[in-house]
């Protein structure tokens, strides 16, 4: 999801050289970059949603991968050469519907960098539960005082304009994924601590919340589109999202069941926090997770920076806008932070973006542009099909909005 904003970034910036890479995208190397765009923070959350919802909770996370492959292959039906998703958001609303959908994909990139924050903030506490700051009557935990360290340090990382590096964050992210995986796995199996516990087959009442999590997993719309512009062959396109959407869901699955069965009732929102701290794997999971949200800052911030720089009065040279891109970039950087203190609850944000942002962006829209687009010309079955999709989209979306919300005001509360 989080790999959207370089790819939005990218159609920012109008880098040719960028383009003319894209253009080179093999059939392989196609997947490889959906399979990273699909594949999130959301991981770490699967064991969790598991244990809420259920063995049958999981047919929610099947309805939407299959939901939301055929929502991105509509979405490359809709596509023009070097189009994004706000191009296809303007072909099916005109031109005033360029600026509402844009705010609605950097809300998105916010929500997302949000969550990730909550998370750095929650394994750095996990790493270092001591380093708690006390000034006059007003005492910070560990994860205020991390984060504020952490914020220092990510700081220079966004104020880069040069995106060039930033693509290398896809191997990063899979590798970071892998490594945590095969860790859970030894830590199971080599650690003592086993696979023993048992799962439910239902718990009905929490399927709303758990829907938001298993709709987060697979939006990556976003960025999908780039995959379409930059295959040799588009004809492929199908091919290659039914590949990256079966291992995507395969691995989420997998790792649910992993650290399901691993911790049981027990398992906690990140399940890398349920590992014990005095094991080596557990500091290395921990590690991997805090160091994973470090590259995505710029990733994200980038795109909406850009966006508003590109209105500034000055020259690119000007002292003027390099102060003004300065103060913009961590102005952005600390709204984040700010944001992951107030609302430190990282399953209700993640069921949150996934029933707001999520839901909206991979669901619903994709089968409106597509029923505005081709309207005149879609056979009934398909405009039935899109239709129900919409409903669905829109239903579940509300009432998983409504539900986060709730849970959010409760854990205020409490």
């Amino acid at each position: 999801m989080e790999h959207r904003a370089l790819e939005v970034g990218q159609s920012l910036d109008q880098n040719d050289q960028a383009q003319n890479k894209l253009q080179r995208s093999s059939f392989l190397h196609a997947t490889f970059n959906s399979v990273s765009a699909i594949l999130g923070i959301s991981f770490l959350t699967t064991p969790y949603a598991l244990e809420q919802g259920g063995w049958l909770g999981l047919s929610i996370l099947f309805a939407f991968s299959v939901i939301c492959c055929y929502t991105a292959y509509v979405l490359g039906r809709c596509l023009t050469p070097n189009g994004s998703y706000n191009t296809i958001a303007e072909a099916a609303f005109g031109s005033r519907a360029r600026l509402p959908f844009t705010l609605l994909v950097q809300f998105e990139m916010i929500a997302v960098l949000v969550g990730y924050t909550i998370s750095m903030g929650d394994n750095l506490a996990r790493l270092f539960p001591h380093a708690t700051l006390r000034i006059s009557a007003l005492e910070l935990g560990p994860s205020k005082v991390l984060l504020f360290i952490a914020f220092l340090v990510v700081l220079p990382t966004v104020w880069l304009r040069n995106l060039a590096w930033i693509s290398y964050l896809s191997l990063f992210g899979i590798v970071t994924y892998m490594i945590i995986t095969v860790t859970m796995i030894y830590a199971g199996a080599g650690l003592g601590i086993g696979f023993h516990h048992s799962v439910p087959h239902l718990r009905p009442e929490n399927l709303l919340n758990i829907a938001g999590i298993y709709a987060y997993c697979f939006a990556a719309h976003c960025a999908l589109p780039s995959v379409y512009t930059s295959l040799k062959n588009p004809s492929n396109y199908a091919k290659v999202l039914v590949l990256s959407f079966m291992i995507s869901t395969m691995v989420y699955i997998g790792f649910a069941f992993l650290g399901g069965t691993m911790f049981g009732d027990y398992t906690l929102p990140q399940v890398s926090l349920n590992i014990p701290t005095h094991l080596v794997a557990a500091k290395l999971v921990l590690w991997m997770v805090v160091l994973l949200p470090f590259s995505k800052y710029s990733l994200c911030l980038a795109p909406i920076a850009l966006d508003i720089e590109s209105k500034f009065p000055w020259p690119n040279t000007s002292r003027s806008f390099v102060a003004s891109t300065l103060l913009l970039r961590t102005g952005l950087l600390i709204f984040v932070f700010l944001l992951a203190m107030v609302f430190p609850y990282f399953e209700t944000m993640v069921a949150f973006i996934g029933s707001a942002s999520g839901m909206l962006v991979a669901v619903t829209l994709p089968s409106l542009f597509y029923l505005r687009i081709y309207r005149n010309v879609m056979p009934k079955w398909e405009a039935g099909v899109n239709y129900a999709i919409l409903a669905v989209g829109t239903a579940v979306g509300m009432a998983g909005t409504i539900a986060s919300i709730i849970n959010f005001v409760h854990r205020i509360r409490s």
